[in-house]
């Protein structure tokens, strides 16, 4: 009998949930809260200031107190008008848009939920949360604030975003006004990268490139002193010889270029290949070499760069086999 109750309050707010959801239809941006979103109830500490009330009425009826009386019809109109305050701080507040930005599986999706507040009115402690408020936030007249919402993964692919609520209890903290939203955004979550991967294949399609002069811990050469050098750089007993600044020159060897075959992990199962492979690109972009990635399904050139690791990150979170 103890999990009755709860059990009884989950179906009752999935009901209402569902009915809400089919009623509203697809989530357009930006979406508008208007008064047939927004619903009102007691908080337990309203529920418990109107036992109170009650009480005083009782005693008030039975002594016959006049000033009791008007006591708690002064106190329950004041409640009674914080309802609507309630109402109107969450009334016409706009969802401009929400952004996640990939992730790796078992790290926390992190969805910025805009809102914006175009009416004259500023609105307080605006919470937003799935089960419960995770983030809050004032709204000043006529601006955009972000409200961050996160969302543990447990698994790769696209991960949808759980519907959550909009809530106040502004003013008094008697009644709480929220609305339910059901976005229709999603998260790309990719492989978590393998902790002990093994080392990078020394194979690869390509040849060792020209060493990338400018940058690294090699020196290539010496050049004439350009403003903005570096005081370390400088070549003292060169320029001295030569009565003028010489600076050093260093260069980057530019390793060959590897392949990330799907094939050369054969006996591993398919999530511990999505793992290591997602550990080799990290590893392939943080050495900024140049690599490939075959997949049974896919297969991407040899390149180097963000978008190039976006991509191959991407194949391995939607890999299906």
């Amino acid at each position: 009998m103890s999990g009755f109750g709860p059990a009884l309050k989950d179906l009752v707010v999935n009901r209402v949930m569902q009915r809400a959801r089919i009623k509203r239809g697809p989530m357009t941006y930006p979406f508008e809260l208007q008064y047939r979103h927004i619903y009102i109830l007691p908080t337990k500490f309203g529920w418990g200031f109107g036992l109170l009330l009650l009480l005083m009425a009782l005693g008030g009826l039975n002594f016959n107190n006049n000033m009791a009386l008007m006591l708690v019809f002064l106190l329950g109109t004041i409640a009674q008008l914080t309802t609507f305050i309630a109402y109107r701080n969450l009334s016409e507040l706009s969802i401009d848009s929400i952004h996640a930005e990939p992730i790796f599986c078992g790290e926390v999706a992190h969805f910025r939920t805009f809102i914006s507040n175009g009416d004259e009115r500023q609105r307080f402690a605006v919470q937003a949360g799935f089960d419960k408020p995770l983030d809050c936030s004032d709204f000043k007249l006529n601006v955009c604030e972000p409200l961050n919402l996160a969302f543990p993964t447990v698994k790769r692919g696209w991960a949808e975003m759980p519907s959550f609520r909009l809530e106040t209890r502004f003013p008094l903290g008697l009644f709480k006004a929220w609305s339910w939203v059901f976005p229709q955004i999603q998260c790309l979550v990719y492989p978590a990268p393998a902790i002990n991967a093994p080392p990078l294949p020394s194979t690869g399609q390509g040849q060792s490139g020209m060493a990338k002069k400018g940058s690294g811990d090699q020196i290539y050469g010496l050049r004439q002193y350009q403003a903005g050098d570096s005081m370390q750089r400088i070549a003292w007993r060169a320029s001295a010889r030569h009565d003028d600044l010489y600076s050093l020159e260093m260069e980057a060897p530019r390793e060959q270029a590897c392949e990330l075959d799907w094939d050369s992990l054969r006996d591993e199962n398919l999530e511990t290949r999505l793992s290591i492979l997602t550990a080799w690109v990290i590893a392939a972009d943080h050495k900024q070499l140049l690599y490939s990635l075959k997949l049974p399904s896919a297969q991407v050139t040899c390149g180097s760069g963000d978008d190039h690791r976006s991509k191959c990150l991407e194949l391995l979170a939607l890999f299906e086999q």
